[in-house]
């Protein structure tokens, strides 16, 4: 039997080839038509097919490589031609006197001051300024700021808008002086925008501040302290950041400076908080009540946290007299800027593990006791309010204790280094009562609250200080007591 030629199963592959195959012969036979000619021959005539409208009737010429490369570097040579006296102009017009100019008067518009900047450099990579110093006229709390090697890096729009703009302002020194107010009272600058520069925040790295007074010791100096201002919002509030450094009142002690904040508005500098700490470890934070300001006595809380008392009253003063560790939580400073900028405070304490020297009825109790310790007491409780400006120092409502040992109240007062105040001392009932009636000196009163009590009056300085202790005792001497006469002495007699 003869095979079929035809295969009786396809695969899938294979009937869609054939499909398309076939497909394309009715096609192509469609578009052929067979015609006879006159003279008796045969051809065969192919349809023309229509043109699609998106077909173009010509194929465009190719353009040649070379030519768009010609046109690429002349555009690219232009580009930089331009750019490049683009550049030159707008570095000529920033490093221009008149645009140093014109940026020194709108800062001293902005501050009321005159201002003077030295040596402006400005470039894409990075713009310095070798100085710029600013004067305030006599009258208002300002004097002068000098800021000292300043430098930025501008955004790329500044140059497009004659406009010195970016994120940082850096001074690497900088210098305010500060005085009282002369004559009537004026209105502090204000912050405003300024039109030729604009800077997300102005840092220094050394910033010092220094209140001017007629005495030898500044009324308040701060140095070595980093500060960074902001402008907070649109009204011009202005916002300071401290860090770092030494905070120094007068001739009190120099305190470290740990942090601080404080803003700017309404034409007065307002203390947020500011935390300082002593050579010795203790803590003092200040926060503003009343602005500083050229109309008025600023004030603010004072609060401390185990703070060396004899750095609080002057290691050269009182303190070489006083030691304690002691707390306040209700501590005032207020500050006249019209009058030298003299602070003064006020603070209620309550301290422990403290000690008592120097004063010379400390000496007196010892040798009439005959106890040595007496002579510098310590490990006793202490309280008081202490109140202290430029010239005086005085703590009133003393109270120290050494329970069982001794006990001294009262009011001392340290003016011009001259000493002044009244104390009560008390000694324990069992180390002064002769008998159950009589103290041992008459000075002393009967016993109260276990203590029998003298008073004393302080005098002398503080590199000699006095009292009257001996006095007392000498001027009211205790009889020797006669013993009791026997029996046969009275007979004899």
């Amino acid at each position: 039997m003869a095979k079929d030629p035809e295969p009786r199963s396809y695969s899938v592959e294979e009937m869609m080839e054939r499909l398309k195959k076939g497909k394309r012969e009715q096609s192509a036979t469609s578009d052929r038509e067979l015609v006879t000619r006159s003279d008796g021959s045969q051809v065969t005539r192919v349809r023309k097919r229509k043109r699609r409208t998106q077909q173009s009737k010509r194929k465009a010429r190719p353009v040649s490589r070379r030519k768009y490369g010609l046109y690429a570097v002349i555009a690219l040579i232009l580009l930089v031609v331009v750019g490049g006296i683009s550049i030159v102009t707008m570095l000529a017009r920033f490093n221009s006197r008149s645009f140093r100019e014109d940026i020194a008067a709108s800062i001293g518009s902005a501050a009321g001051a005159s201002v003077r900047i030295n040596d402006l450099s400005v470039n894409p990579i990075k713009t310095r300024v070798r100085s710029v110093e600013m004067k305030w006229p006599q009258g208002g709390i300002p004097r002068s700021l000098i800021l000292g090697d300043l430098e930025t890096r501008l955004n790329l729009s500044s140059f497009f808008r004659s406009r010195l703009e970016g994120p940082e302002m850096y001074a690497r020194t900088a210098t305010m002086r500060l005085g009282p107010v002369i004559g009537s009272s004026k209105v502090m600058p204000g912050a405003e925008p300024e039109q030729f520069f604009s800077f997300g925040h102005y840092r220094c790295n050394q910033f010092d501040l220094e209140y001017e007074t007629d005495s030898r010791e500044p009324g308040l100096q701060i140095r070595d302290s980093e500060l960074v201002v902001r402008e907070r919002s649109r009204n011009g509030v202005m916002q300071f950041q401290l860090s770092g450094g030494f905070l120094r009142f007068g001739n009190w002690c120099e305190l470290k400076v740990q942090n601080g904040l404080g803003e700017w508005h309404d034409g007065g500098f307002h203390l947020v908080s500011l935390r300082t700490q002593s050579d010795e470890g203790g803590k003092a934070v200040f926060k503003g009540i009343k602005p500083i300001s050229e109309d008025g006595v600023s004030t603010f809380d004072v609060g401390l946290t185990e703070f060396p008392l004899e750095q609080l009253l002057g290691e050269k003063s009182l303190g070489r007299m006083l030691n304690a560790r002691v707390d306040s939580s209700s501590g005032a400073l207020s500050v006249n800027s019209a009058t030298a900028m003299d602070a003064k405070v006020e603070i209620a304490f309550t301290g422990k593990d403290s000690s008592i020297e120097g004063f010379r009825f400390l000496g007196g109790l010892a040798s009439i006791l005959r106890k040595e310790h007496y002579s510098r007491p310590e490990g006793g409780i202490i309280s008081g309010v202490l109140r202290r400006d430029s010239s005086e120092l005085t703590i009133e409502k003393l109270r120290y204790e050494i329970r069982s040992h001794m006990m001294l109240t009262g009011t001392i007062v340290v003016k011009d280094g001259e000493m002044s105040g009244e104390l009560r001392l008390g000694v324990p009932e069992a180390l002064m009562m002769k008998t159950l009636n009589q103290p041992r000196y008459s000075s002393f009163s009967q016993p109260a609250q276990g203590y029998c009590w003298t008073d004393l009056q302080l005098s002398g300085t503080l590199d000699q200080p006095n009292d009257d202790f001996l006095k007392r005792l000498q001027a009211s001497p205790v009889e020797p007591e006669i013993p009791a006469k026997s029996d046969s002495q009275s007979v004899g007699e």
